[in-house]
């Protein structure tokens, strides 16, 4: 690390920063998901049937295994709830998909990270939850049922 300048030093930094949002936000969204799935199981499984085959899903999962986030979010100091990271991850996708940012849930008393094949499950069923809760309320939401 002897050999970097002053600009590399502070795109580390920068990265670094980036990674920990990330982290906090990802950990955030998936410990919301197994608070939802304690709390309501069937709820939980039928949003992952129905959700199981959809593109998105299976390029999200794709790409949590392939960039091995699992270990990203669990290796070294678990991150804290953290209601500014959850928005940062979940603000770009509601805005992608035409969605209102929901109300955040009360994140004081989440429950810890799951380590295992279910991680990623556990993040979808949280990013659904909200994403259903953004849509309370939204009378023309296109393509909804009447």
């Amino acid at each position: 690390m002897s050999g970097l300048t002053p600009s590399d030093r502070r795109l580390i930094g920068f990265a670094a920063a980036r990674d920990a949002e990330l982290r906090a936000g990802l950990s955030t969204l998936a410990r919301f998901g197994v608070s939802v799935r304690r709390a309501d199981a069937d709820r939980a499984e039928a949003l992952v049937t129905a959700f199981e085959t959809h593109p998105f899903t299976k390029a999200g999962q794709t790409l949590f295994d392939l960039l091995e986030w699992e270990d990203f979010l669990l290796d070294g100091e678990l991150a804290a709830a953290d209601a500014a990271a959850l928005l940062k991850v979940i603000e770009p996708l509601a805005a992608r998909f035409g969605l209102p940012i929901p109300a955040l849930p009360d994140l004081s008393d989440l429950p810890p990270l799951e380590a295992g094949f279910y991680l990623f499950r556990d993040v979808m069923i949280g990013l659904l939850a909200l994403a259903s809760a953004a849509t309370d309320g939204v009378p023309d939401l296109p393509g909804a049922p009447v």
